[in-house]
C-alpha cells in the first residue's frame, strides 16, 4: 500500500481498504492486486469504510470527513462535520446515521472492543435523508437517554429503522430504537446482557457481546451472546458459541491470533489462518482469502475448520495478555500496545516514562524519544510499538503540518519467581505525574 492503511471491508467479491491521505483502494482478485480509487495527499485519515451494496459505499474519518459513492467507488462526494466521524451506518444512498466526536483521551472500559475504532466514544449522532446534504440531531434532547453518554455502535436497517447501542458508564448497556427515521426513539434494555457491536444483515439487527448467566442465584458467570431482531425491540438468542470473542464485524468475530468465527445464521463456522501474530480485529473475508490491517495490510488464504483452532501458547507456557487499544493521548487514532518478553528476562518492576513524539503531517509517528528506560533492548521495543501509532493530522491554513506531543507511559515487568521464561512487560497509560521539561532535540534513549 502506498499509504498507512487503517481499515478494511468487503462487499461481494471486492475488498476495500482506507487510511491516511484519504486514500481508498480496491481489489477484485482477493487481494492479489489493488487499484487506487481516491486520494488526497493533504487530506485526513479515513477510519472506516463500508458498503450498502456493490454500488453504494461510504468512508469517514478525521476532520469530520464523510465520503460517499454511488457508482462502485469510481467517484466520491465529500461532506464535512468539523469533528471526527467515528462510526456510521447507511441503509441506502440517501439515509444514514453518523457518530461524531472529538478525539480526546478516554479509557477503554468496554467489555468488547468493536472493530471500528475505539470501543466507546462520547459523541453526538446525526441522521441524513438526502445523502448528506442536510443532517438532523438524533437523541440530543431525549431525557430517557441522558445517562447513556457512550455511543458503542450504530446500525441502519432501512430508511426508517435505526438502532444505537449505548452505555451508561459502569452501569448498563441499552439499545435506542427508532422506526420513524429518528423522529422518536424507544429505550430497550435486556437484563444481564452487555451487547456492544450491532449490525444490519439479512433484514435483521444483529448484536454481539456478553451475557451474565445465573446472576439471580447469587453467583453467575459470563458467556458470549449473539442476538438478532426484526425490529430492535424483541430479541432472539442466536448461536451460543463456545468461545468469548473480542470483536466483531458484519462478517464474523475475531477470537484470537489466526482464528475467526462466523456467528450469523443457524450454525457457527470457524476460519483458521497462520498464527503468526498478523491477524487483527480489523479484517475482511472474500471467498477463502482474509485480509487484515495492522501497521500494514496482509492477506492470506483461510481454511474452514470444524472447531476453532486453540489459542496459541507463548514460549514458557505462560499466557500472554492481549493487546490494548487504550488511548494514550489526545488525538490518538490508534495506540496499540503489545506485551513483550524483556531482554534480559529477569527484569522486574514498574517505571514511569515520558515519551516525546514527532508526528508526520499524515498522522504517522516520525520520531520517538524516551526520558528513561530499563535498558536499550526494552527502549527499542517501546519505540518500535509507538512508531506504529496513528494520530489525527494537524492542519494549519488548510495545509498538513508536523506536530509534537508527549505521552505518559507506565512500564511494568514481572514474572514467576525462578521462572525467567515467564517474564513479561506491559505498557499502559501512566498516572498523572509532573513531567520534565521537553527537550526533543536531545533524544535520551
Amino acid at each position: 500500500m502506498p499509504f498507512r492503511p487503517f481499515n478494511v471491508t468487503a462487499v461481494l467479491n471486492t475488498l476495500w481498504v482506507c487510511g491516511a491521505d484519504e486514500m481508498i483502494m480496491a481489489s477484485t482478485d482477493a487481494g492479489a492486486t489493488w487499484q487506487l480509487k481516491h486520494q488526497n495527499r493533504d487530506g485526513e485519515v479515513l477510519l472506516n469504510i463500508g458498503f450498502v451494496d456493490a454500488q453504494i459505499g461510504h468512508a469517514a474519518g478525521t476532520g469530520g470527513l464523510l465520503l460517499s459513492t454511488n457508482d462502485g467507488g469510481e467517484t466520491w462526494n465529500s461532506y464535512s462535520f468539523g469533528r471526527t466521524v467515528r462510526k456510521f451506518a447507511f441503509a441506502d444512498a440517501a439515509n444514514g446515521i453518523v457518530v461524531i466526536s472529538d478525539l480526546v483521551r478516554e479509557p477503554n472500559n468496554g467489555l468488547l472492543d468493536e472493530v471500528q475504532g475505539t470501543a466507546a466514544v462520547n459523541g453526538s449522532m446525526k441522521i441524513t435523508h438526502d445523502g448528506g446534504e442536510h443532517w438532523q440531531d438524533a437523541l440530543k434532547d431525549d431525557k430517557q437517554f441522558s445517562r447513556y453518554s457512550e455511543v458503542l455502535s450504530v446500525a441502519a436497517l432501512d430508511p426508517s429503522h435505526y438502532l444505537v447501542a449505548m452505555r451508561e458508564p459502569e452501569v448498563e448497556n441499552i439499545y435506542g430504537v427508532t422506526e420513524d427515521a429518528g423522529e422518536t426513539w424507544k429505550r430497550v434494555h435486556i437484563d444481564d446482557v452487555y451487547a456492544q457491536a450491532v449490525f444490519a444483515r439479512g433484514g435483521e439487527y444483529w448484536s454481539f457481546g456478553i451475557e451474565y448467566l445465573d446472576r439471580k442465584h447469587g453467583g453467575g458467570y459470563s458467556a458470549p451472546v449473539v442476538l438478532h431482531s426484526k425490529d430492535g425491540e424483541t430479541w432472539t438468542h442466536g448461536i451460543r458459541g463456545p468461545n468469548e470473542f473480542s470483536s466483531c464485524n458484519v462478517q464474523g468475530c475475531y477470537l484470537w491470533d489466526g482464528t475467526i468465527e462466523e456467528m450469523y445464521g443457524d450454525h457457527e463456522k470457524n476460519w483458521a489462518l497462520p498464527q503468526d501474530g498478523s491477524l487483527t480485529s480489523k479484517w475482511a473475508l472474500v471467498e477463502s482469502t482474509i485480509c487484515t490491517v495492522g501497521s500494514s495490510l496482509k492477506c492470506a488464504p483461510g481454511e474452514i475448520t470444524e472447531k476453532a483452532q486453540p489459542r496459541p501458547v507463548p514460549e514458557g507456557g505462560i499466557f500472554m495478555a492481549q493487546s490494548s487499544r487504550d488511548s494514550f493521548a489526545d488525538r490518538c487514532l490508534e495506540c496499540i500496545v503489545q506485551p513483550f518478553v524483556p531482554d534480559p528476562p529477569n527484569v522486574s518492576g514498574a517505571v514511569q516514562i515520558v515519551a516525546w513524539l514527532k508526528i508526520n503531517p499524515d498522522g504517522s509517528v516520525a520520531d520517538v524519544s524516551l526520558d528513561r528506560v530499563l535498558n536499550k533492548a526494552i527502549a527499542a521495543e517501546i519505540t518500535k510499538q509507538i512508531m506504529e501509532w496513528v494520530f489525527e493530522p494537524i492542519h494549519k491554513s488548510s495545509n498538513p503540518t508536523q506536530s509534537q506531543t508527549s505521552i505518559d507511559i507506565l512500564l511494568m515487568c514481572h514474572g514467576w519467581p525462578g521462572r525467567p521464561d515467564s517474564s513479561r512487560c506491559t505498557l499502559s497509560p501512566g498516572s498523572d505525574f509532573v513531567k520534565p521539561a521537553p527537550n526533543p532535540s536531545t533524544p535520551q534513549t
